[in-house]
């Protein structure tokens, strides 16, 4: 998934038969109740998921088409791909991720797409209420600040230099001194629990730094 919260998958070829559609939905399941493929209306021959489905766990899994998951299979005999690992269906992490499942219903997905969109419209006004250059992407509970006014279209168009590497740094040390955790490169991820109330928060917290990142700008 890349920073417009567009998945990436490996696509089918008429001139290469049996080339397989595959999702990597690690991050992008969080999207909503079918992932990226439910919502671009997608069906792939092969998902692949991560720590979601083990409510924050060390996890992995992968799943498909019947005839493409039979490979595994091995009822019949050694399987064409053995598969096995030391944490496979630990319990711990199963019984977590089945809690994370039963809390993620549409409602909860429609609740995080709320919040999401309000911040992501925020920023980007904030972003012009200070006049500096940069805008917020992301889908659903996803979002991710740039500081550029370039479109943002693939690696390369957000690739920060010395001069947005130093005002993230200032982003993220600013906001970690008024109480909100992003990653360093300006990415954040909304969960269930949050409220309307923690979402305004969230934002006086990203004008209050985009506030202090402009007048320092100003000042030299």
């Amino acid at each position: 998934m890349n920073n417009n919260g567009q998945a990436f998958c490996v696509s089918r070829s008429p001139a290469r038969p049996g080339t397989l559609v595959i999702f990597d939905e690690v991050i992008s399941f969080r999207l909503g109740w079918s992932g990226a493929q439910g919502l671009w209306g997608i069906q792939p021959d092969l998902t692949a998921l991560g720590k979601i489905i083990g409510g924050g766990f060390p996890v992995g899994a992968v799943g498909g088409r019947a005839d493409v998951m039979a490979v595994f299979d091995p009822t019949r005999g050694k399987p064409a791909l053995p598969h096995g690992g030391t944490f496979t269906a630990n319990p711990v992490t199963m019984r977590a991720g089945l809690a994370s499942m039963r809390a993620l219903t549409k409602e909860s997905f429609a609740h995080l797409d709320t919040l999401g969109a309000f911040l992501r419209e925020g920023i980007s006004a904030s972003f012009d209420r200070h006049g500096l250059a940069g805008q917020c992407v992301g889908l659903g509970s996803l979002f991710k600040v740039h500081f550029t006014s370039h479109p943002v279209t693939d690696y390369r168009s957000v690739y920060p230099g010395q001069a947005e590497h130093r005002r993230f740094d200032t982003f993220h040390k600013g906001l970690l001194g008024r109480g909100v955790l992003s990653a360093s490169y300006g990415l954040f991820a909304l969960s269930t629990p949050m409220t309307q109330a923690d979402a305004r928060s969230i934002l006086h917290a990203i004008d209050e730094t985009l506030g202090e990142i402009a007048a320092h700008r100003g000042s030299g």
